[in-house]
């Protein structure tokens, strides 16, 4: 509020705004929380990238074993397909007169150990039982 000799109440003439130390604190805070958030978001991208890149591999798999369940239990065994990125490679590991066991492995991009980016050739490896019906 301004008096009528053209000075501010409560503060002397020239005392209005921040100081250099507050702006100079404020713009240090401030980046902080810029970098962190950029961190952040480079976390999200890649928990995003990784997310996609197992399901597309749970997808392969999952369509491998129907083309496994699909085949008559007698003509049962080794075999390898490409769906998509990955290739698909599947063979039977044991066989009693009931059963079979089939070693599934899918090769393709994925979360190496030991590493922090995504890898172009990973494998997995799953193990599926099929009864004979």
């Amino acid at each position: 509020m301004w008096n009528g000799a053209g000075r501010r109440r409560g503060r002397r003439w020239g005392e209005d705004g921040y100081s250099l130390t507050e702006l100079t604190v404020a713009v240090v805070i401030l980046a902080m929380g810029i970098l962190g958030l950029a961190g952040t978001t480079a976390l999200v991208v890649r928990q995003s990238l990784l997310a996609d890149v197992v399901a597309e591999r749970s997808l392969a798999l999952q369509s491998t074993i129907e083309g496994i369940r699909a085949t008559p239990f007698h003509q049962i065994g080794a075999g390898e397909a490409t769906r998509g990125r990955f290739h698909t490679a599947w063979r039977v590991t044991g066989s009693t007169g009931g059963s079979k066991t089939v070693e599934i492995v899918t090769v393709g991009p994925g979360d190496a150990p030991g590493t922090s980016a995504l890898s172009r050739q990973v494998a997995d490896t799953f193990t599926y039982r099929i009864v004979r019906p």
